[in-house]
């Protein structure tokens, strides 16, 4: 027997494998895109639910709800650099800033740098929430105390850490007094 042994794969059996990974690779990308968007949206659920619960605690304490930001407003966010062009994490520091102070009289401190930047607005009974910036419809009306809080930022971001994206780039996490049920606006990237 003087035949020759093969030792290799040919052009067709590696073609074959090629279009098989392919086929993998477009089914697993977008369902790991998802799952990745979803950790990184936890972190303002579970914090806007927290302010929730300071908020309540706030009101049962003090008998009104505690307006952190001032106005519902992207430029009033804490951190005021969040979110960051890479979405990356940022540390919640306070010093001097009045925003800060509040939050910390609310009682509100994250455990671990965020991604997001948070605003919690509220008012007593008289107060409109849309003349704070608050969608219309979303705190209640003005004939009770109201609370509103939202969180900005761009889980789909992979761009320079430096660059924060304008507020029409971020998706928005609302909660409120009114609507117990987290609603989300995403922005357009």
């Amino acid at each position: 027997m003087s035949g020759k042994v093969s030792k290799g794969f040919t052009l067709l059996e590696l073609m074959i494998v090629v279009i098989i990974l392919g086929v993998l690779a477009a089914i697993a990308v977008p369902t790991f895109q998802s799952q990745l968007h979803q950790s990184k949206s936890a972190e303002a659920q579970a914090l806007l639910r927290d302010i929730a619960a300071k908020q309540d605690a706030y009101r049962a304490e003090f008998g009104q709800f505690l307006n952190v930001s001032g106005s519902f407003s992207y430029a009033n966010r804490r951190p005021v650099n969040a979110p960051r062009g890479d979405f990356g994490f940022l540390g919640w520091v306070g010093g001097g800033d009045p925003i800060y102070t509040a939050w910390n009289q609310l009682g509100f401190r994250p455990q671990s740098a965020v991604r997001f930047g948070y605003v919690v607005v509220a008012g007593l009974p008289g107060t409109d929430p849309s003349s704070l910036g608050v969608p219309a419809g979303f705190a209640g009306d003005a004939n009770d105390h109201w609370w509103a809080a939202a969180a900005w930022g761009n889980p789909n971001a992979g761009g320079n850490p430096s660059d924060t994206p304008a507020e029409g780039q971020c998706s928005q996490f609302l909660l409120s007094s009114k609507v117990n049920i987290m609603t989300v606006l995403r922005g357009t990237p």
